[in-house]
């Protein structure tokens, strides 16, 4: 991500703010700065990890004759818990056959990505969504409700696909599709993996945060160390860009990406694609959200999944460095912008 967009552009978490509650926030980091900067980082990592607070939709709220809400089939959305973390989240499942997984964003829930489940359903495919923990209908994480981090959306998905069977494919969406690919490069077997609008590296989302707060260096510094001591690991892990670029064999990307998003900087798709490497299209005019219930983008995410064949079985060397058993070359990519990115871009 260039320095001009994150000046320019203001991350997901800093957009869930209202400019007059910032305006206060940058009173109190100034004080906290001089007096109390141990106080002044958790309360920064407390607003970090507060998703914006968005309206559930119900099946009232969604298209009549459209997505899983109103699907009729096998598993048609019976919900199911699953333990995460000492927390649970809510998962749903439709249809039969290998599985695929779809994980929303920051502040989204499982009902973003229901336009996915006809089509994957109507494929053979047993397609499971779920809320993130602190989103939608599932319990709070480690920093109670309504609070969450990236780590704990890796670990949901890795839960979920423990509890439900091997995946197929992941489809993921924003802070999901940062989730998956984290999850993947930790060791999570996958067979395809999609991510639509990801973010390749959380650092400078932090920076604008920090700039938009005038959180000064003192709390800065104990910000980075609170997370690093509430997710276990390095900040650095989290460059998913670099970590893809140093891992081993790791399973075929997709990466779908807007030339109008707003929330994520378009060139975040673009590492990713080439640090996978993997296959990158783009749209233009559909932003974050809207990308997720474009027929098109649907169609080619469908065949993405499907190349695979649907009794392929997931490579359980994904992320872990061993070779896997060799297999044959996916088909060519269609002509226009879903082109081969090369692993270095210039």
């Amino acid at each position: 991500m260039t320095g001009t967009y994150v000046r320019r552009k203001k991350s997901t978490i800093v957009r869930s703010f209202r400019w007059v509650i910032i305006t206060g926030m940058r009173a109190a980091f100034r004080t906290l700065e001089h007096l109390a900067p141990e106080a002044g980082g958790r309360l920064a990592l407390r607003l970090w990890c507060t998703p914006p607070r968005r309206r559930t939709p119900t099946a009232r709220t969604v298209p009549a004759g459209t997505g899983a809400a109103t699907f009729t089939g096998p598993h048609d959305g019976a919900p199911r818990t699953v333990a995460v973390n000492g927390g649970t989240v809510t998962s749903r499942a439709w249809g039969s056959g290998p599985f695929v997984y779809l994980a929303h964003g920051w502040g989204g829930s499982a009902t973003q990505l229901h336009g996915f489940v006809p089509t994957l359903v109507a494929a053979g495919y047993r397609v499971v969504a779920w809320d993130a923990l602190s989103h939608g209908r599932s319990g709070p994480g480690a920093l109670g409700p309504h609070r969450a981090t990236l780590s704990e959306f890796a670990d949901a998905l890795t839960a979920v696909v423990r509890a439900h069977g091997p995946a197929h494919a992941v489809i993921a969406h924003s802070l999901g599709a940062s989730a998956a690919g984290l999850a993947v490069l930790d060791g999570l077997p996958v067979r395809r993996l999609v991510m639509i609008a990801p973010l390749a590296d959380p650092l400078p989302h932090i920076g604008a945060f920090r700039r938009t707060l005038g959180i000064g260096p003192a709390v800065g510094d104990r910000l980075i160390a609170a997370m690093e001591s509430l997710v276990g690991r390095p900040i650095a892990d989290f460059d998913l860009g670099a970590r893809a670029r140093g891992a081993g064999q790791l399973p075929p990307l997709l990466v779908v990406q807007d030339r109008d998003d707003r929330e994520v900087s378009p060139t975040d798709g673009v590492t990713m694609a080439a640090a996978w490497p993997g296959r990158l299209y783009r749209t233009a005019g559909l932003g974050h959200g809207r990308i997720l219930a474009d027929p098109e983008v649907v169609r080619r995410v469908v065949d993405f999944v499907r190349e695979a064949g649907p009794d392929a079985e997931p490579d359980h060397t994904a992320g872990t460095g061993r070779s896997p058993v060799p297999r044959e070359d996916p088909p060519p990519v269609p002509p226009g912008d879903a082109l081969p990115v090369p692993q270095e871009v210039t």
